[in-house]
């Protein structure tokens, strides 16, 4: 019976292997950047803003969270390192 929905990875071995890597890195700091930003936020007297390290913990929740959107998009798409579009 022939399969109908063929999924094939746009990348070619160690690209692959180098996109893998980088997701999972960027995912991990992102979770990082969202612990970062609650422990900023939530102290034991409540929540507090306007602080600097919760402001700089939501700027680093802004851009962990962008490159790893940014790489997951790539990962899927296409990928200039092995010339594949």
């Amino acid at each position: 019976m022939p399969t109908l929905f063929k999924k094939k990875s746009p990348h070619v071995g160690v690209c692959l292997a180098l996109h893998v890597v980088l997701a999972i890195l960027l995912f991990v700091a992102s979770v990082a950047a969202v612990i970062g930003a609650y422990k900023a936020h939530v102290l034991s007297s409540g929540l507090v803003f306007g602080t600097t390290s919760g402001s700089m913990s939501l700027l680093a929740l802004a851009v962990a969270s962008h490159f790893w959107m940014k790489h997951m998009k790539c990962c899927v798409t296409k990928c200039e390192a092995c010339n594949v579009k």
